[in-house]
This record gives structure tokens, sequence and C-alpha cells, in this order.
């Protein structure tokens, strides 16, 4: 007998799919994050001052990190010149299957 059973196969294959789909969001987040930054012709240090982030906090959101806070997705919506809402939904979708698993 197996010692996985069919239930369990298939939770391992939800989650990793969920995980797949946010990392895919993030992903699109950061792409689209870096494209506008440079789209404005703003360094990564200047984007980071303008939105009032860290540095660090600046390359992480390029590198997948996803903010839950209203205030700082606001900061860095107004910083790339987008509605907050557009941004935020983005946000949203990428981090979603990590906030209800």
């Amino acid at each position: 007998m197996s010692m996985y059973s069919a239930n369990t196969i298939t939770a391992a294959i939800t989650a990793a799919a969920q995980e797949a789909s946010r990392r895919w969001w993030a992903s699109a987040l950061a792409r689209y994050t870096s494209r506008r930054q440079e789209d404005l012709g703003l360094t990564v240090t200047a984007a980071a001052a303008l939105a009032g982030l860290e540095l660090s906090e600046w390359c992480a959101l390029e590198d997948g990190w996803v903010p839950e806070d209203l205030a700082t997705l606001r900061s860095i919506a107004a910083t790339l010149r987008v509605r907050w809402t557009d941004y935020h939904g983005l946000a949203f979708l990428a981090g979603l299957q990590q906030r209800y698993r």
C-alpha cells in the first residue's frame, strides 16, 4: 500500500499550482514596476526615495516582493504615476494565494 493517498497528492499538486500562480503574478508586478520606473526615466534610488521606501525595499519589489500595506502600494503607484487601484489589483493577485493557504 502506498504511503501517499490521492488526497495527499492532490493537495501537493494544488499547493504547487497556487505557488506557481503566486510567483507568476509577483513576477508580473515586478516586471511592471521595473518597466514603468524605466519608462519614467527614474533610477532605482530616485524611485525608492519618491515612494518613501528604502533602496533595499525597492530592489526587493523588483525581485518579487509584494507589499501588503495599502499606504505602501499607494506611494509606489504615485511614484510610477499609475492609478493605485490598478497597482493594488496586481499586488492583490500576486499575494492572493499566499494569504489564503
